[in-house]
């Protein structure tokens, strides 16, 4: 059941992002210069991390297995596996959105802050509902053998930002984000 506490974990590192992203559409509302690389990073991020490891090791592992030993979570594993799907759409949107309030100015932003924010919205009550009732389910449904082979997929994963590995590729955008970021999450007081 060690997946159960990576999935967790990821979705804990998820909203810092989500945290992040908000906080910086935030200081774009109050007059701040967008930084667009910071932008870009927590974008690749997003699709690095979100999209190519996490969603698919659920979609692969996680949910054909507790189907298969409680049938009467189908809805509800289809459901996650469609808004799977709706956060990729809705993250291609705010990619076009970014590229357009980038490259065309500031008369984009308006559609680029409800991109965001709308998926910032989403991602969050879809990792709220997973460790509402998938999680629970899993732990009361699935089996020591069920659980091997998930706990290997969960724990190949390495996020780039808060995974084990330090990853260059990202070092500068964290970086500058903890920097930033209030205590808790970082050293700055900026978003107090």
């Amino acid at each position: 059941m060690r997946a159960i506490s990576i999935i967790k974990s990821e979705h804990k590192n998820l909203g810092a992002v989500l945290y992040s992203l908000d906080k910086l559409i935030e200081e774009i509302d109050s007059g701040k210069h967008p930084d667009f690389g910071i932008f870009h990073g927590l974008f690749t991020y997003l699709d690095r991390f979100l999209d190519r490891y996490h969603h698919p090791k659920e979609n692969h592992y996680l949910f054909p297995k507790l189907l298969l030993r409680a049938p009467d979570t189908e809805g509800i594993i289809r459901e996650l596996g469609q808004q799977h799907t709706e956060g990729e759409i809705l993250f291609v949107e705010m990619l076009k959105a970014l590229s357009a309030y980038e490259f065309t100015g500031a008369a984009e932003f308006p559609h680029f802050r409800d991109t965001v924010l709308r998926y910032t919205d989403f991602e969050r009550r879809h990792a709220q509902k997973e460790e509402d009732e998938i999680l629970p389910r899993a732990r009361d449904a699935l089996e020591a053998s069920d659980w091997e082979e998930i706990d290997a997929a969960f724990e190949a994963n390495d996020d780039p930002i808060f995974g084990t590995r330090w990853n260059n590729e990202f070092s500068e955008m964290l970086n500058q984000l903890i920097n930033r970021l209030p205590a808790p999450l970082g050293l700055g007081d900026d978003w107090k």
